[in-house]
């Protein structure tokens, strides 16, 4: 070794541990690009007395259990479920004390993971809410809950009523009997049967007895009160009360007069709760300590990317819309069959026509299109199938993994998708304009608007988020859209309606406020003098925004596929890519399909002469 050896040595580790800094970096960078694919992160935390299940924990916890689940099957990034999570957690707070009889339990669909588990009990919007019996068997023992789910005090005394028709069905061991007192039943008697509790409350209601029955299921198993309940014809009852009404009672063990009585008529079960914890709640004890459900393990956001830029319409954010739209949100139910399946083939039909995106792309849509204007019914296997079938014939043009880049939020189940399917919705509009804006044939509501609000009626997850758009239609006058460059203008008045409908609500990121679009400063000119948009300056810059589609990405740039044949016969085979100008919106794909049907059939049997064929105008090619 020569003397100059050991500094090359020197200057070759420290060449490499910069490299490993720059890969772990880049590395970093990736990992925030890619953050919130799944929508994992919980709504709810190890606070909340909630059980939140996943397809790992579900069947155990729930069939065969001993105890109820009330569940709701929810997804993270759906608007609804983020306005609804507040009310679930005080829902969830108040029910506390029967999670030995009744559980309130949760499950985020948005996790991909359960999307299995979703699909199989049926779950295609969200917040959908489940009653699971006593020892349910499976996903039939489910009971949809299609009462107001806002009401919690309402949700509550139904909750009770099930858990009521529950016992009654399976008289478990370790159960109330939720039976009232039999009407020659003595208050002393009552003060003998509850042995050496300290205190007895009394509700008075006739059938149905929900306030009482709740109050069951509150107390049972405390050691301190123990509840029973009288119809309001009970001795009991006419005793303390005359007006008829649901009322209730509070003693001490062996004394006649009530601690407590209720003046007037008794509306929620919660009510009687708070007055025994008002008079004896610190003289009270549990049979045992409150037990909190062991949450699953908490996601960790990653961190915002701080390299992206919100106003971009960016390549990889439309990939990732249509990737979702296609393996997770259209598949949701277990089969699309009648008026769905009428809506999916219509919203397939205008994304063969307007699709953005590269030519594999397109291609990916126009194949689907074909393929399920055929079909009656689709299973949701099928239709993974099949998507499937197709991209790997393509080279898989749409991921697996979503990434977004100008739609990534400040949190995992922030914009995301909804942001990439508005995203979507703009420039397809815009390139039906493109298309159709002298064809005189073109019906902007029927090629391309109705389609897609039936598409979000039907298959948008996130239930209320479906309906709203379908009032914002009705209100901003759907069905009077005539002119070609109105495809475009009504969906971007429509969504300003919508940002500004949202703005400061619970789904808005605080890190990209939803505002009118586009900001001034975007566009300062699209601003009158007062302040307001001025919709002939801003309708340019709204075309030209959802046209310039950016191919930024931290993958390789798209490729095709490049095969030579000759006599039928492959001879050669390669990868090659598209210049970053021209992969958006390259042509027309019907000429290559076409091409690509007659290429199949000569290597099927190239000693024919082919002429047209299916209508696709291919000329016959010659005998050899």
């Amino acid at each position: 070794m020569n003397e100059k050896e050991p500094g090359v040595a020197k200057s070759l580790c420290i060449a490499a541990v910069i490299t490993g800094v720059f890969m772990l970096f880049i590395l970093v960078v990736i990992l925030a690009f890619s953050a919130g694919g799944s929508s994992g992160e919980s709504l709810y935390d190890k606070d909340d007395p909630i059980l939140e299940l996943d397809v790992d924990t579900f069947s155990a916890a729930i069939y065969g259990s001993k105890k109820a689940h009330f569940i709701e099957f929810y997804s993270s990034w759906c608007g609804a479920c983020i306005g609804y999570a507040p009310t679930f957690k005080k829902f969830a707070k108040q029910l506390e004390k029967w999670a030995p009889l009744v559980q309130v339990t949760v499950v985020n669909c948005a996790d991909d993971k359960n999307m299995p588990l979703c699909r199989e009990h049926s779950v295609s919007s969200y917040p959908s809410l489940r009653y699971f019996k006593y020892n349910s068997h499976n996903k039939d023992d489910g009971m949809k809950y299609s009462g107001d789910k806002y009401d919690i005090n309402k949700l509550a005394h139904d909750i009770a009523g099930l858990a009521q028709a529950d016992a009654q069905k399976q008289n478990p061991e370790s159960w109330p009997t939720f039976l009232p007192l039999s009407d020659t039943t003595t208050l002393e008697e009552v003060f003998k049967s509850i042995g050496t509790t300290s205190y007895l409350a009394i509700v008075v209601q006739d059938s149905p007895s929900v306030i009482a029955w709740a109050n069951l299921i509150n107390y049972h198993g405390n050691n301190g009160v123990k509840v029973a309940y009288v119809t309001q014809n009970h001795p009991i009852a006419t005793k303390f009360f005359s007006d008829g009404g649901v009322h209730a009672l509070l003693f001490s063990n062996g004394n006649q007069e009530p601690l407590w009585k209720s003046s007037s008529p008794v509306d929620k079960w919660v009510d009687v709760q708070d007055k025994i914890d008002e008079l004896i709640g610190d003289k009270i004890a549990a049979s045992g300590p409150t037990v909190h459900p062991i949450n699953a393990a908490p996601v960790i956001a990653a961190p915002s990317n701080p390299l992206n830029n919100q106003y971009e319409v960016q390549l990889v954010d439309l990939k990732s819309a249509m990737s979702y739209m296609l393996y997770k949100e259209i598949p949701r139910r277990e089969e699309i069959r009648d008026e769905p399946m009428a809506v999916l083939k219509q919203w397939m039909h205008t994304l063969k026509k307007y699709a953005p995106g590269t030519t594999p792309m397109r291609r990916l849509f126009f194949r689907l299109d074909e393929w399920i204007q055929l079909q009656s019914v689709v299973t949701a296997n099928e239709w993974i199938t099949k998507v499937d079938e197709i991209q790997q014939a393509l080279g898989n043009p749409l991921p697996k993994e979503i990434t977004w880049m100008a739609c990534a939020g400040s949190k995992p189940n922030l914009r995301g998708y909804t942001c990439g399917l508005w995203t979507l919705a703009h420039t397809i509009t815009v390139e039906a304009y493109k298309q159709e804006k002298h064809n005189t044939a073109f019906k902007p509501v029927i090629d391309v608007l109705e389609p897609f609000r039936a598409f979000i009626f039907h298959f948008l997850s996130c239930s209320e988020c479906a309906q709203n758009f379908t009032k914002e239609a009705e209100k901003n006058q759907l069905h009077l859209v005539t002119r070609p460059e109105d495809v475009y203008a009504w969906l971007w008045r429509v969504h300003n309606f919508v940002n500004k409908r949202l703005s400061g609500s619970l789904t808005d990121d605080p890190s990209f406020k939803k505002q009118q679009f586009p900001p001034k400063s975007l566009c300062a000119d699209c601003y009158d003098a007062n302040g307001d948009i001025d919709e002939a300056k801003a309708l340019p810059f709204v075309f030209k925004y959802y046209s310039n589609i950016k191919t930024d990405s931290t993958d390789n740039l798209p490729g095709y596929k490049v095969v030579e044949y000759k006599e039928g016969k492959t001879l050669s085979a390669g990868q090659r890519h598209l210049n970053p100008k021209f992969q958006v919106h390259a042509g027309k794909v019907d000429q290559l399909e076409a091409n690509d049907k007659v290429k199949n059939v000569l290597d099927a049997s190239p000693q024919r002469t082919w002429k047209d064929i299916d209508g696709y105008g291919v000329l016959g090619v010659p005998h050899r």
